[in-house]
């Protein structure tokens, strides 16, 4: 899934998720647990509802993407229809070449523009979500008298060369950790419980697109 592939690099490159602001303590703190724990930004993000808004809207938008090529290569296959009857010394021909070719080169300007878009919006929104969900995280801890919040662990080591699994293995942030630790599911509903649902999300930044197409904006995370 190539919106996902970036999801699982920002998890696997952080090392630590909170911590700071662990001296300030609300007297009236509401539960009480260990001071350490740990949690699965990957099922956090995820299970997001402003990563899942946003991201079906990227989705959205790259099925628009998706039908604007499929028309255009229709278009084309018409085009080149068109050129296997007509003359080759005809103006027609010429004419209809001149067009054939211009919309073939538009096609695969959209293709590149389009993917390049998906990259940055899918980029951006993981960065926004990594950024909401610390400033929730910081006051989910505070409530349970929680001063150090880490990644979990990765169960399983990806294929590849040595040279790449030893530096998986440095990535970790940690190796084994009590079940109870992990504040994961909890996490979860508080933030998506700050999470104004009927709230509009602002649209993305569409892509550029070629004086003859509408706007265009593609796909993710």
């Amino acid at each position: 899934m190539r919106l996902m592939l970036p999801l699982l690099v920002l998890c696997a490159c952080t090392t630590g998720l909170f911590a700071g602001d662990a001296a300030i303590v609300p007297a009236t703190a509401s539960v009480s647990g260990p001071d350490q724990a740990v949690l699965r930004l990957d099922e956090v993000i995820k299970n997001s509802k402003l990563y899942q808004v946003k991201y079906e809207q990227l989705k959205r938008e790259q099925g628009e993407v998706e039908a604007q090529l499929k028309q255009m290569g229709e278009q084309l296959a018409t085009l080149n229809g068109k050129l296997e009857v007509l003359s080759p010394t005809s103006e027609k021909f010429a004419l209809t070449e001149e067009e054939f070719q211009v919309l073939k080169v538009k096609r695969e300007l959209l293709t590149k523009r389009a993917g390049k878009f998906l990259d940055r919006s899918h980029g951006a929104l993981l960065k926004e979500c990594y950024a909401v969900l610390r400033g929730h995280l910081a006051a989910f801890a505070k409530e349970r008298r929680i001063k150090l919040v880490v990644m979990a662990p990765n169960p399983d080591l990806p294929n590849g060369s040595s040279n790449e699994l030893l530096m998986q293995l440095g990535m970790q942030s940690a190796l084994y950790y009590d079940a109870a630790l992990d504040i994961t599911e909890p996490f979860i509903v508080f933030a998506n419980s700050r999470f104004a649902a009927t709230a509009p999300v602002a649209p993305l930044s569409p892509a550029t697109a070629p004086a003859t197409a509408p706007v265009v904006v593609p796909a993710r995370p």
